[in-house]
């Protein structure tokens, strides 16, 4: 009984061993870093296409300055390209301050911090988008020289109310999604939270 109670107790001992071999890993080879840069290569290829996107909308729009329906839709787009590049700097700027060498404490809360932001950013995004497409529609038109809302009401009226259907949609979603905050703020709070449970015994 003695040497089964022996044999347990060194089973035990060589989990918390390679647990221990893990998390030293994680923290010196940016373990909860590593989760995140996928949305850091995702967020640096959203600034190049807001960057691109700003230019493009404000050619467009100072070149249709006369044109209201088509003034507005440029500026409308304009101001998403900016947004883009706005909230992808800033998601760039939390994730720059997940700092592996920082207690497993301070860690949560930059990673906490980071993940409130993310779910903020995404319902923006998520209920601006579903009518940034309309936009996108009116933009197209005008790079071909019409002016579809002046020309087809109907149409655009139509476009909108799909918009609304489309946003009744996203807050379904939304409402059931498992990570709103992304796969990579996911799965980079998961492992924070795996090294918290072990540190704390």
């Amino acid at each position: 009984m003695e040497l089964d109670e022996l044999k347990a107790g060194w089973q035990v001992l060589d989990q918390r061993v390679a647990r221990l071999e893990t998390v030293i890993a994680d923290r010196g080879h940016g373990g909860v870093r590593a989760e995140l840069r996928p949305l850091v290569i995702g967020q640096a290829i959203q600034i190049v296409v807001g960057v691109a996107s700003a230019m493009a909308a404000g050619s467009f729009w100072v070149d249709h300055r006369d044109v209201p329906n088509l003034l507005v839709t440029g500026v409308l787009l304009h101001l998403y390209a900016i947004a883009m590049i706005v909230a992808a700097a800033r998601n760039l700027f939390l994730v720059g301050r997940v700092n592996e060498a920082a207690p497993v404490l301070e860690l949560q809360r930059r990673v906490v911090t980071l993940r409130a932001w993310r779910i903020r950013e995404g319902r923006w995004f998520g209920i601006v988008g579903c009518f940034m497409w309309v936009a996108m529609i009116v933009w197209a038109f005008g790079l071909l020289g019409v002016d579809i809302v002046a020309a087809h009401p109907a149409f655009i009226g139509f476009q909108l109310l799909t918009a609304l259907v489309c946003l009744g949609v996203y807050a379904v979603v939304a409402r059931l999604a498992r990570a709103p905050e992304g796969r990579a703020v996911r799965r980079a709070h998961e492992r924070l939270d795996e090294i918290a449970r072990f540190e704390a015994g």
